[in-house]
């Protein structure tokens, strides 16, 4: 059934006008809308806003060979025989898929004003790539039967795992071992002294996800009949729709495109992405991730004594549990084919100069950098460029590769996305069947700027090392000050 009739209690809201500049669709403040005014609410969005110029789709793609769909926002009308490029916008750990149709759309528009084509020879698709707190904005009943509902009742998607069996290695072909049953996903309503369950089942095939594994390929929670398909799948049903030449016949370029979380899951869907067949018409779009796969044992900053066994277990490196889309694939290569693949294909990079937030802080990632800023400035100085087959020079990426650093900006993905280099790697770079760029449009003041130098990444680095120690030594204050308090009571 359509999302969009059966559950969402949506309410018509579109993007601001006030937020908008003098130059056409270059917002200076977030167009953004978050239904309950939270950007991110703990308890998960309870309705699915409609935008003026998209429409919800829960029918068309339908993933692996289950029967689980990919919700997703998409242009309200087009005509597929008009279309030529098509970006997949992928939303980071809040899940606002209609917010990234929102700014894809702004920056199609304005990628439309430099006159090499109009707004309607392009799509935007947005997935909604939900987990279990947004109920609401996919359908449920908390009082339905569990015979008539399309749920699971066992708890056993763990990450990269499936839905009945997770795959471990050894010394030679993955193992598959079972996964015990788990109570029921439920909630606690509290009447009194008494606490309540209260069932939340789903009345939809939409894919649904336990919290944010869905950013490294995880298979979905649910459907239970979703054959253990997760993100990878998802993401191979939106590609394989628009790479059909009997529906979107003109069709030159795809955009796989994430920010954030998302693009922790576009970094990765490009490494373990199986089918090369039609790689000249995909572009990976990757902006700010917290973390990259990395692809050897190395990394530029130190290993902490935390995760000396770890830092390379996956999802941060090719150890440990790897994605059942990785294991399972009918040709199942080497690490060494894996990251040729990878630096055979089209990679565009885009962070904010100012985003020196680092997401989440810990031993593995911390490894590869800080903060958002430091980590990519890493993969594509020196990780990539260093890779076997890759350039051999430091800073200069293989093939048609390249990376934006984008002036005055954050962790904001309203700004990049609709920034001059947002504009220009979504919509602009490749543009003409001869691989030359489209005319590029007046521009909206969010402007590309120079590759930090390495002191500045050198300052990142030595600010947060200096923190740390001021955290530890802060640590040690307050340990002792509780241990010499316990000694008096005593």
């Amino acid at each position: 059934m359509k999302l969009a009739a059966a559950v969402i209690f949506a309410t018509a809201l579109v993007a601001s006008s006030a937020a908008s500049s003098s130059t056409p669709f270059a917002p200076k403040s977030d167009p953004g809308v978050y239904p309950g005014g939270d950007i991110n609410p703990p308890d998960g969005w309870k309705t699915l806003p409609t935008i003026d110029g998209a429409r919800i789709d829960n029918t068309t793609l339908v993933v692996g060979s289950g029967s689980g769909t990919l919700v997703h926002y998409i242009d309200a009308e087009y005509d597929a025989g008009k279309i030529k490029r098509a970006v997949i916008q992928i939303h980071g750990e809040n899940r606002d898929a209609w917010n990234q149709w929102i700014y894809s759309d702004l920056a199609a528009k304005r990628a439309a004003t430099g006159g090499s084509f109009d707004r309607d020879e392009v799509v935007v698709m947005a997935p909604m790539f939900f987990n279990t707190g947004d109920e609401g904005a996919y359908p449920f009943d908390p009082n339905l039967d569990s015979g008539n509902a399309v749920t699971s009742t066992l708890d056993t998607a763990t990450v990269t795992a499936g839905r009945r069996s997770f795959t471990h290695h050894t010394q030679g072909a993955p193992v598959a071992s079972p996964v015990p049953a788990f109570e029921r996903r439920s909630r606690v309503e509290h009447r009194g002294v008494h606490r309540i369950p209260l069932q939340k089942w789903s009345t939809t095939q939409a894919m649904i996800w336990k919290s944010i594994e869905w950013g490294d390929g995880s298979p979905a929670y649910e459907p239970a009949d979703s054959a253990g398909a997760g993100s990878f799948e998802a993401l191979d049903s939106a590609v394989s729709f628009f790479l059909d030449r009997t529906r979107f016949p003109n069709l030159r370029k795809v955009v796989i495109a994430g920010f954030s979380l998302g693009a922790q899951l576009t970094n990765r869907y490009a490494t373990f992405r199986d089918d090369t067949s039609q790689d000249d018409r995909l572009i990976f779009w990757i902006s700010s991730p917290n973390s990259f796969v990395y692809l050897q044992d190395t990394r530029p900053l130190q290993i902490g004594t935390s995760c000396t066994e770890t830092y390379g277990n996956y999802k941060y490196g090719l150890n440990g549990t790897l994605p059942n889309y990785y294991t399972r694939a009918t040709s199942r290569v080497s690490t060494s084919s894996l990251i040729t693949r990878y630096l055979s294909r089209t990679i565009f990079y885009l962070v904010g100069m100012d985003d020196l937030s680092a997401g989440l802080s810990s031993c593995a990632p911390n490894t590869q950098g800080y903060g958002h800023l430091d980590k990519m400035y890493y993969w594509t100085q020196q990780v990539v460029p260093m890779l076997p087959g890759s350039t051999g020079v430091e800073g200069e990426l293989p093939g048609d590769g390249l990376v934006r650093y984008v002036a005055k900006t954050g962790h904001q993905d309203w700004k990049i996305i609709t920034s001059d280099p947002g504009v220009e790697t979504l919509w602009l770079k490749g543009w003409y069947e001869n691989g030359t760029d489209a005319e590029t449009p007046q521009s909206g003041g969010t402007v590309a700027a120079g590759t930090p130098s390495k002191s500045t990444i050198g300052n990142i680095h030595s600010a947060n090392t200096a923190a740390s120690g001021t955290r530890a030594t802060v640590m040690a204050l307050v340990l002792a000050a509780v241990g010499a308090t316990m000694a008096l009571l005593l």
